[in-house]
């Protein structure tokens, strides 16, 4: 997957808009119970959807004959296929580490009285996730172009 493939995506512009809309109407400093929350909530979402993903990976990478494999090959789809699927798990888990790592710190900070963070780290959140949510509904229609290819695969194979 390229730099230009990436940042030219429908999924990576739509995480930049949607950050960007949340950015501008957010106030500078928001209150720390309302992030920690958001937080809780996006590692609830990310957890879910990170052990599916992971899953269907597995799945699909270990369920193709070498026949089929060779077929996707011909045009490097296979690879392509793996490549996306491997970059929307890598966002997913960077996500996941990063809704964990400032939730925790959300509670530090609520446990000690202070009532409001910067809206930076909830702007990043917000990126992280929703770029992440994008992602993965992007390799979700891999994947069916995936089951698209086996159908076609499965028509030229010769009947045994």
């Amino acid at each position: 997957m390229t730099i230009k493939k990436i940042f030219f995506s429908w999924d990576f512009i739509f995480a930049v808009l949607l950050t960007a809309g949340v950015g501008f109407v957010l106030p500078k400093f928001i209150e720390t119970e309302f992030t920690h929350d958001l937080y809780g909530i996006g590692i609830n979402v990310l957890s879910i959807i990170f052990a599916i993903y992971f899953a269907a990976l597995a799945i699909i990478t270990a369920s193709s004959d070498d026949d089929f494999v060779l077929f996707l090959e011909e045009e490097n789809d296979f690879t392509k296929l793996v490549h996306s699927f491997r970059f929307s798990l890598s966002i997913l888990f960077i996500s996941l580490v990063y809704s964990i790592l400032i939730y925790s710190f959300t509670a530090f900070r609520k446990s000690n009285d202070i009532l409001v963070e910067c809206n930076i780290f909830f702007i990043l959140f917000t990126f992280l996730f929703s770029y992440s949510l994008f992602a993965t509904a992007n390799s979700a229609l891999d994947s069916i172009n995936y089951a698209k290819f086996r159908a076609k695969f499965l028509k030229l194979k010769p009947k045994k």
